[in-house]
C-alpha cells in the first residue's frame, strides 16, 4: 500500500455492481486506479460492469476477484453487506492490510468487522447525494459532500480516494452515523414527499400538475436560495412567520374539506414552523400560542 502515496495507485475489487459500485469503478478508473475484478450474482450484469469500469475481469462470486486487491468496495443493499463482508472473510477473500469500504450512509464500519481476521481495515465513504443512474451519479459525485469513517489506518487510503473522485471530504464519528443519515432523508427523500403534499394541494384546488410543478419552481428555487444566504430561521417567511392566524385557519379549514388526508402532515409542519417563528423573532407569544392551539392535536 506504500506505493499508493507514491507513483502507483492501488488495486480496487467492487462487490455488487449496482449504481453507486459502478459509478465509483469508472471514476477511480478515470483517476488512474486499476479496477482489478468486480462480482456480483448476475454474471451479465458483471460483465457490463466491467466494460463500463475497464475491470480486468468480472465473476459471480465475491472472493475471487477481492483475493490480490489493495482496496476492496461493497456496494450491496444495506441489509445484505454484512453478510457479504462476513462470507468473503470466511472465503480468505481479503488481503492484509486490505482497505474494505461500504457506501451506506446509515450503517458505521463496524459491520466490516469480519474483515479483521484477514488483517484488513475497515472504513465507509458515503457520497452525499441522490444518484438515479450511473450516468448522472459520475456527473454529481465530483463537487458533491463525501462522508467518511472508519479505522485510523485507513482513513489516509479513503481520504486520498475521496480527493480522487473530484469529492469534498466530510468526516464523521460511527457513533453519529445514523443522524447523519437522518438528516439526508429529511434533506433528500423528505423534500419530494413536502413536494408531494404541495402538488396534492393544488391538485385540489384544480390546478394540473404540470403547471402546478412549473408554478412552483420558482418559489422553490428561491426559497433555496434565502437559505443558503441568509440561514436558518432567517429565510423563514410565509403567515406563520408574520403571526397571521387567520390565515393558517382558512387553509385548515380548505384542506380538511377538500384534502382531508393531507390534514395531519400539514398540521405537523405548522407546529414545528412556529418554533423556526420564534427563533427569527417575528412571532409574537400571543400569536405563537394562537397558532399552536390551531394546529395542535
Amino acid at each position: 500500500m506504500q506505493a499508493f502515496f507514491g507513483r502507483m495507485k492501488p488495486a480496487v475489487a467492487i462487490v455488487a455492481c449496482g449504481t453507486v459500485g459502478t459509478a465509483i469503478g469508472k471514476l477511480l478508473r478515470d483517476a488512474g486506479y486499476r479496477i482489478s475484478g468486480v462480482a456480483t450474482s448476475n454474471l451479465e450484469t458483471a460483465r457490463r460492469a466491467a466494460e463500463v469500469t475497464g475491470a480486468e475481469r468480472f465473476s459471480g462470486c465475491p472472493w475471487e476477484v477481492t483475493r490480490g486487491a489493495d482496496v476492496v468496495f461493497i456496494t450491496t443493499p444495506d441489509d445484505l453487506i454484512e453478510a457479504t463482508c462476513m462470507s468473503i472473510s470466511e472465503h480468505g477473500g481479503f488481503e492484509k492490510n486490505a482497505v474494505v469500504i461500504h457506501c451506506s450512509g446509515a450503517l458505521s464500519s463496524d459491520i466490516l468487522s469480519s474483515v479483521r481476521d484477514c488483517g484488513a481495515m475497515v472504513a465507509t465513504l458515503h457520497p452525499l447525494q441522490s444518484f438515479a443512474s450511473v450516468d448522472q451519479a459520475v456527473s454529481l459525485v465530483p463537487g458533491s459532500y463525501c462522508t467518511i469513517e472508519g479505522d485510523s489506518s485507513a482513513l489516509p487510503i479513503v481520504r486520498q480516494i475521496v480527493e480522487d473522485l473530484g469529492g469534498i471530504l466530510l468526516e464523521i464519528t460511527a457513533e453519529k452515523k445514523t443522524l447523519y443519515h437522518a438528516a439526508a432523508v429529511a434533506a433528500s427523500n423528505y423534500l419530494v414527499t413536502l413536494m408531494h403534499l404541495a402538488l396534492k394541494l393544488n391538485e385540489a384546488a384544480g390546478l394540473p400538475g404540470d403547471i402546478s410543478f412549473n408554478a412552483l419552481l420558482p418559489l422553490i428555487k428561491g426559497t433555496l436560495s434565502n437559505i443558503g444566504t441568509r440561514g436558518i430561521p432567517d429565510a423563514l417567511t410565509g403567515p406563520i412567520a408574520r403571526g397571521d392566524v387567520a390565515t393558517v385557519a382558512v387553509h385548515l379549514q380548505a384542506i380538511e374539506k377538500d384534502a382531508p388526508e393531507l390534514l395531519l402532515l400539514y398540521r405537523c409542519l405548522g407546529l414545528y414552523t412556529v418554533d423556526l417563528a420564534k427563533a427569527k423573532g417575528t412571532l409574537n407569544k400571543e400569536a405563537a400560542d394562537k397558532l399552536v392551539a390551531l394546529l395542535g392535536f
